[in-house]
């Protein structure tokens, strides 16, 4: 697909607000692109699940490398609430709801791609594999190099350089709430990576102060700000004018002598692995990457992003936003590299950042806010604002009850799956429809008890009590998230014909049990007569009539193939709002049916 008809397909082009100097731009450029998006009424791409077969996603082409570029969270915010302004001004999305993903392959499921590869909702990873999550090896190799500090804000840390050469960020705990956001940001990474996502490798490492060195650079020296007596001052490994001498006592008295030290004295740290490529910059989660050829599905209609929204709930990772993805560009082991050619190859995306994920906010435990409304929640400040303060917000007067300091509030008490929110409106996740909350939910459900065990026993927790606590918390929040999205559409997966039958594995009876309870309906306009059937049936299975008398041998498109819509019905009678659809191939000369895609 040439630039010319991918930008077609795309979103209003990202706008550098920062870079935009005059007050009347700043505030024309929101509005512009308010008006834009509350206007995005265009139609949209609809493709029938036979008109493709299943393939990879081509979206490891060689490109040139690509300029790097930077957050710009005016821009995420101002998409977000324009996005909120569209589904409310948009007739058509009123009544229908958000247009289906646009990847959804003929079975609504994602090919592996650049953004995903099917792992634990494919094939069952053994407990070790999800407690081992991405590592790739044993976590950094003394004696380790210091070679920036992150001295300012609430979090300090350092970058360093083990004995083998490769690069790492070291972070570490809240003091007062010691393995708080390692445990959480380790837990869930291997929970993101194992549903099918790219993550880092995240260790969870206990190093000795003993084995940090600082790198000898005198024209790069390490610099670092620290407060003394409510004054700052600026410390350098080769001092100028007006700076201190930076040696590893300071270091050590600023940074180390911070955190807790176990009985071999050695720290607690998060120590995040350099991804593989060159670092280009963060994904939105709208539109398409401008200068990535290969990036042909505006973000907010991919259904992996759409889908986040059920496992971000699940693990109450608020922050998922543009600032915590990151694209890295790796190169082709056949590109130019000469100084004036320009490298080529593809873009990778990941997630990243998890330390306000699961009952960690980062510096501190979650509270019962956290999960249940937008850091700046306009329906929530107009709702007050009309009722003179009597609204009362859902998580207003919560009682959060005991939690371990080191796993923080997690619980399913106050989780609502059906309207779970993140701390900034990501235009992905409000773009969810019941394919893509079941499609996610999948992936939520496919995690077992023992595997939930292994992922939390890669947290390390020192106390038992507490990783009881977070094992219970994710079980039940798991559950709940299956039973919210199952009840939205009939979970009726894995569809093939068995034995003249279209047989199909009941995804509510397999996690939560009871009976099994069929309405269903089917139609086939090439056959002559028509094939017009339904009935209902108690077994997971539908009998498939054979075709009588004369088959169009050229029939439309939209009659080729047989529909048959089948009603997941619950155990008190009421029937899925909505039916798994599936579409059936008749072949004359085997004289059976063959299934050739479904849609929730």
């Amino acid at each position: 697909m040439g630039a010319a008809s991918r930008h077609d397909l795309a979103r209003p082009r990202r706008v550098d607000l920062e870079g935009i100097g005059s007050p009347v731009l700043r505030l024309a450029v929101p509005i512009r692109l308010l008006l834009l998006l509350a206007c995005a009424c265009a139609p949209y791409p609809r493709v029938e699940p036979w008109e493709y077969a299943p393939r990879p996603m081509a979206d490891t082409l060689p490109i040139l490398e690509p300029e790097e570029t930077r957050e710009s969270l005016i821009y995420s915010q101002v998409h977000g609430f324009g996005e909120a302004i569209a589904r409310g001004s948009n007739t058509k999305r009123l009544v229908h709801g958000p247009p289906p993903s646009w990847n959804a392959d003929p079975f609504d499921e994602v090919a592996n791609s650049t953004w995903f590869t099917n792992r634990n909702g494919r094939r069952a990873l053994a407990p070790e594999e999800i407690r081992r999550g991405p590592l790739e090896g044993s976590g950094p190799v003394a004696p380790l190099k210091v070679t920036s500090i992150k001295s300012e804000g609430v979090s300090p840390g350092f970058n360093v350089e083990d004995a083998t050469g490769q690069r790492w960020i070291f972070k570490f705990d809240p003091p007062e709430f010691w393995e708080l956001s390692s445990g959480a940001e380790v837990v869930a990474t291997n929970l993101f990576w194992a549903a099918g996502y790219n993550t880092p490798e995240n260790y969870i490492h206990a190093f000795d102060p003993a084995d940090l060195t600082f790198e000898d650079d005198p024209e790069d020296p390490l610099v670092a700000e620290f407060v003394e007596d409510s004054v700052a001052v600026e410390y350098s490994t080769n001092p100028e004018e007006d700076q201190r001498q930076l040696t590893m006592a300071v270091f050590t008295r600023h940074v180390l002598d911070r955190y807790p030290r176990d009985g071999s004295g050695r720290v607690r740290a998060l120590a995040s692995k350099f991804l593989s490529g060159v670092p280009k910059g963060p994904f939105e989660y709208i539109g398409v990457r401008e200068d990535d050829p290969n990036d042909v599905i505006p973000h907010e209609h991919r259904r992996e992003l759409r889908g986040l929204y059920p496992m971000a709930a699940w693990l109450n990772h608020t922050d998922i936003k543009a600032g915590n993805s990151l694209d890295m560009f790796i190169v082709d082991a056949e590109s130019p590299n000469g100084e004036d050619t320009p490298r080529t190859g593809y873009i990778r995306h990941h997630l990243i950042d998890f330390g306000s994920a699961l009952g960690s906010s980062a510096v501190r435990p979650h509270d019962a806010r956290h999960g249940n409304e937008y850091q700046f929640d306009g329906g929530a400040m107009l709702l007050r604002t009309l009722t003179l303060g009597v609204y009362e917000r859902p998580w207003e007067g919560f009682e959060e009850g005991p939690y371990p300091t080191s796993i923080g509030y997690y619980s399913v008490d106050n989780y609502n799956p059906a309207d779970w929110r993140s701390n900034m409106v990501n235009s992905a996740l409000i773009n969810r429809t019941p394919a893509d909350g079941y499609w996610g939910t999948k992936l939520v459900m496919s995690f077992t008890d023992e595997q939930l065990d292994a992922a939390v026993a890669a947290g390390q927790y020192s106390d038992p009590a507490a990783a009881a606590y977070l094992l219970r918390s994710l079980r039940e929040r798991r559950d709940a998230t299956g039973r919210y999205w199952f009840a939205q559409v009939s979970p009726l997966d894995a569809p093939r014909v068995e034995g003249g039958s279209l047989a199909f594995d009941d995804l509510w009876i397999r996690h939560f049990g009871g009976p099994a309870s069929y309405r269903w309906r089917l139609d086939w306009d090439a056959a002559d007569p028509d094939l017009e059937v339904g009935g209902t049936t108690n077994a997971p299975s539908i009998p498939l009539p054979v075709p009588e008398g004369r088959i169009d041998a050229d029939p439309d498109p939209d009659e080729r193939y047989a529909e048959l819509e089948v009603w997941k019905v619950f155990d008190d009678g009421d029937e899925a709002p909505r039916p798994a659809t599936f579409w059936l191939e008749w072949d004359p000369g085997s004289g059976a049916w063959t299934v050739v895609g479904a849609r929730y």
